[in-house]
């Protein structure tokens, strides 16, 4: 099994829209975040783990089919990164 750590830059360019898309929404800009993405090349689905920082706060989501944005603004909804 061979990972490879990635960063919001690395992102597809339709994830990195959506992201900075959410983030506007809520008062947030990208550079706010810290996010990495621990990719497996191994993984025939592709999943990801993509975790998100900030300040103390600290949050990991399956990226699934871009399914990670949801979860992630269902957070920043809720003010856990606040």
């Amino acid at each position: 099994m061979e990972t490879t750590l990635l960063r919001y830059t690395d992102l597809p360019i339709g994830d990195r829209a959506a992201f900075e898309l959410v983030c506007a929404r809520h008062g947030f800009a990208p550079a706010h975040f810290d996010v990495s993405i621990c990719a497996d090349r191994d993984d025939p689905l592709n999943e990801r783990l993509v975790t998100v920082r900030r300040g103390g706060w600290a949050q990991a989501y399956r990226n699934c089919r871009g399914q990670w944005i949801r979860q992630f603004e269902a957070d920043l909804t809720c003010r856990f990164f606040k």
